[in-house]
């Protein structure tokens, strides 16, 4: 299974659809963390059948009853993805890494530093990757994370 992931496109949709675009395969479902889901909104109809999930960041003040944070279960993999601020994503990761154990996720998806990161914490003798995507809006970064198995394979892509 192939996740496109996104974070942070501030207005640029356009952004999404280039990198959407660049992929050599389709992607099985698309993932958005936050702060302009009015752009993922205008890229749903350009993907339709493909899945998207999304949360919704701190400068998404009309997202109505869109949630903050979502776990989601892929290839039985458990997938925390939230935008990141209610945890204070800019200052560390403790609180990420400890909502992530709580909900015995093995894979969290963030945004809101607009900072790439793809890291494997080991807490308790468990495994937790915590992967942000970084801006697609700013810096033109975003994520794909393959998952077979159990196996997740991860990388950032820049348009």
């Amino acid at each position: 299974m192939k996740l496109l992931v996104f974070s942070d496109s501030h207005s640029h949709y356009e952004k999404i659809a280039e990198a959407i675009s660049i992929q050599k395969t389709p992607c099985d479902a698309v993932v958005f963390l936050g702060d302009g889901l009015r752009d993922i909104e205008k890229i749903k109809e350009k993907i339709y059948p493909t899945p998207v999930f999304s949360v919704k960041g701190n400068c998404d003040f009309l997202a109505g009853d869109t949630e903050e944070e979502r776990l989601l279960s892929l290839e039985g993999v458990k997938i925390f993805i939230t935008h990141g601020h209610l945890y204070g994503a800019k200052s560390g990761y403790g609180r990420l890494l400890y909502r992530a154990r709580e909900l015995e996720a093995d894979l969290v998806l963030f945004g809101h530093t607009h900072c790439p990161l793809d890291y494997v914490y080991e807490i308790s003798d468990k495994k937790i990757r915590l992967f942000n995507p970084g801006s697609i809006g700013h810096s033109g970064t975003f994520g794909v994370i393959n998952i077979c198995g159990n196996v997740v394979v991860s990388s950032c892509g820049k348009i």
